[in-house]
């Protein structure tokens, strides 16, 4: 089993639940003109404040056709197959690309997943992590679609949940930490697009 097929299995089996952001990641981070921080209310607990940026990215469109194809379900994300992937059973590469992500399309459990390349740098990860969920937050209408920081899986240093409201759709962000062979840390995020079973548009 693949490591893509392993973490799809721990993400339909576990639990996903709010938790508070972890204090070893700085609790404000830029990514160009985007921000993704933590603030303290009144009860103590922490929520998330996101501030998107008003400059286009190249990125979002595909995100945006993204969300919709998920939403939708079925047939509507076929259409984002594109060629098959070799070696790999069920999955084809995800059409159009994504900017600077692997993307693939798994046919059987109908998801889409997008790997972005290792990075030595930790805390260019994690930029990358917060620009992406700004990104997001900028595309996805603010009346479906909620998001909130979830418990991590194994190996996932932070997680990222947008769901839609008018379907079980859902969009995860991972920043994930590897260990290589020669004992140091290498770094990546990850997206994991799962379609609606009863797609609502």
């Amino acid at each position: 089993m693949s490591y893509d097929d392993d973490i799809s299995t721990n993400y339909r089996q576990m639990s996903k639940c709010r938790l508070s952001l972890e204090p070893a990641i700085p609790s404000s981070l830029s990514a160009g003109k985007t921000s993704f921080a933590s603030e303290e209310t009144s009860s103590g607990a922490t929520s998330t404040r996101i501030s998107p940026s008003s400059e286009p990215s190249q990125e979002r469109n595909e995100l945006r056709q993204l969300a919709v194809a998920l939403a939708a379900g079925g047939e509507v994300l076929s259409r984002f197959r594109g060629s098959t992937i070799e070696n790999e059973e069920g999955k084809d590469r995800f059409n159009p690309p994504m900017p600077g992500m692997d993307c693939s399309v798994d046919r059987i459990a109908n998801y889409v997943s997008c790997y972005g390349s290792a990075i030595r740098s930790k805390e260019e990860a994690s930029e990358g992590f917060v620009r992406l969920i700004n990104e997001l937050h900028v595309v996805l209408p603010s009346d479906r679609w909620r998001g909130i920081e979830t418990q991590s899986a194994i190996d996932v240093i932070r997680s990222y949940t947008y769901e839609d409201r008018n379907s079980d759709a859902r969009i995860d962000i991972d920043f994930i930490g590897q260990l290589e062979m020669e004992g140091d840390y290498s770094y990546l995020i990850a997206i994991f697009g799962w379609a609606a079973s009863e797609p609502r548009l």
